[in-house]
């Protein structure tokens, strides 16, 4: 340890360290406070697992920040591997940082308490160190959406032009890549929504503009004490870039996490198009789904409403199984559509919907999506509408649904903007993403197979599901990994009759 004064300091460091300890026992306590804040402390064994990569090959004396630092977990760590008169820190936790100044004064009492009291200060780490340039940036920023981030007084100016709902992790991570030097490190924890995340996205691209990543870390179960919130680590290395680096293409990083989730590797044909070459894919939002809300009712003999919880690979539980809308159960929810015509306000939108389409739903173990044929269906918010160009590749496009590279190939991509980590959720925009297979052959016969699979009894289908995704797979010169890996998780069980 650099800087030890071995006669005193451990009675000192373990006065601290109770300090810390007691100063976040007492935070846990505090619920409210701790979820206001969005502070949840770091296992050690993460600090030095972000410290190794982080810090690696840097000399004592290399200037180092927490820009969050809380108690110091980040910084004691860090000073034990470069100095104590090396590492800077800043918090709104005025006792945090108190905290953090004398577990550093008990580090190496050779530095003036008045030299840690300027190099940790009780700040917005957002805008504190403007100007300034380290070695690296470290640490465990705090978790804030937008509601949060408000009531906690972040400066909205700050966060330069990034999304509205930009968690606040990820508009540090952005900051940070502005305050290393050339050739420095940034590592900082995120919530696994920052993989692939909408507005996460200009945090990814400033990454992919400034450096890459160069290490990665993630968990599929929750390490942080107090939250079920799954979180990852990019290790970003700005300026000079490494020979070969792991992809990090801005619409999504979720091919660096996926090993961890146990997603297959799937490396699809370029050039046979997409999705959206053959149908438009449509999401609805608030203005649909609270516009229904007066003409839905319990009648088989309405006009369907499909929810996401009645959406199985090639199948619709409509009227077979219960679900909800609108905070409401319902067995057979349908829309009165004379009603609603009569309204005018959703007459053009349901005319649009009445078409022969697929229905996708938001999220699942696999990819969910059934065929309407007679254009009989109405979505139900946030089922996606895929509408083709030429009805006659409705059946076409259901197999592309079924196909596991596929489905492997959208986990990882957007793996951490589900409700939960193991679904597979897509929007509209990546659904027309979506590459379309270069055998034609095998893809037409999928195509048949996925058609036997939905008009078939409930005994016959998972076997013409498997028969289809078995071809699927040959379509896309895909491998058995991912075919495994879509089996299993269409034979699991999942959650029904979820609100939509």
């Amino acid at each position: 340890m650099l800087g030890a004064h071995d006669s005193h300091e451990p009675d000192a460091r373990r006065r601290a360290a109770e300090a810390a300890e007691a100063h976040e026992q007492g935070l846990a306590a505090r619920r409210e406070e701790r979820r206001r804040r969005g502070a949840f402390y770091t296992p050690p064994a993460l600090v030095e697992w972000v410290l190794d990569r982080a810090l690696d090959g840097l000399a004592p004396g290399a200037p180092v920040l927490d820009p969050a630092c809380g108690a110091g977990h980040f910084l004691v760590a860090a000073a034990r591997r470069v100095g104590v008169a090396a590492v800077h820190g800043s918090d709104l936790d005025a006792d945090a940082v108190r905290i953090a100044r004398e577990r550093l004064a008990a580090e190496d009492p050779t530095v003036p308490a008045e030299q840690i009291a300027a190099q940790v200060v009780v700040a917005d780490g957002l805008e504190a160190w403007a100007g300034r340039r380290f070695a690296a940036v470290v640490g465990n920023p705090p978790f804030l959406g937008q509601l949060r981030r408000r009531t906690a007084g972040q400066s909205e100016a700050s966060r330069r032009g990034l999304g509205a709902y930009t968690d606040t992790s990820a508009v540090f991570l952005h900051r940070s890549l502005d305050l290393v030097e050339d050739g420095g490190v940034v590592a900082m924890v995120q919530p696994l929504s920052v993989l692939a995340a909408r507005d996460a996205g200009p945090v990814r691209a400033a990454v992919t503009g400034k450096g890459a990543v160069v290490d990665f870390w993630c968990s599929p179960e929750p390490v942080f004490e107090g939250t079920p919130v799954l979180t990852c680590v990019p290790v970003v290395r700005v300026g000079r870039r490494p020979v070969s680096v792991p992809a990090t293409d801005p619409d999504g990083w979720g091919t660096l996490a996926a090993p961890a989730f146990g997603i297959p590797a799937v490396h699809l044909p370029d050039g046979a198009g997409a999705v959206g070459d053959l149908a438009t894919c449509t999401a609805d939002f608030r203005d649909q789904y609270y516009g229904l809300v007066p003409f839905v009712r319990d009648d088989p003999s309405g006009t369907p409403l499909v929810t996401s919880g009645l959406i199985d690979p090639a199948e619709s539980r409509w009227g077979r199984a219960p679900t909800r809308f609108a905070r409401r159960g319902y067995d057979v929810p349908s829309v009165d559509l004379a009603a609603l015509r009569a309204d005018g306000t959703l007459a053009a939108w349901a005319d649009a919907r009445l078409v022969p389409k697929l229905l996708v739903a938001s999220q699942g173990r696999v990819v969910e999506a059934v065929v309407d044929e007679a254009g009989a269906w109405l979505p139900s918010v946030p089922v996606l509408s895929v509408v083709p160009h030429d009805p006659a590749d409705l059946w076409r496009l259901l197999a592309v649904t079924l196909a596991p590279p596929v489905v492997a190939h959208a986990a990882a991509r957007y793996l951490g903007t589900g409700l939960t980590p193991g679904s597979v959720k897509v929007s509209a925009r990546q659904l027309a993403a979506l590459p379309l297979p270069t055998d034609p052959a095998a893809w037409a016969e999928g195509a048949e197979l996925a058609r036997q699979a939905q008009h078939a009894a409930a005994a016959d289908r998972p076997a013409l599901l498997a028969a289809t995704a078995r071809v699927m797979t040959t379509a896309y010169v895909g491998t058995d990994e991912s075919l495994a890996w879509w089996t299993d998780r269409l034979t699991t069980p999942s959650r029904r009759g979820a609100p939509s």
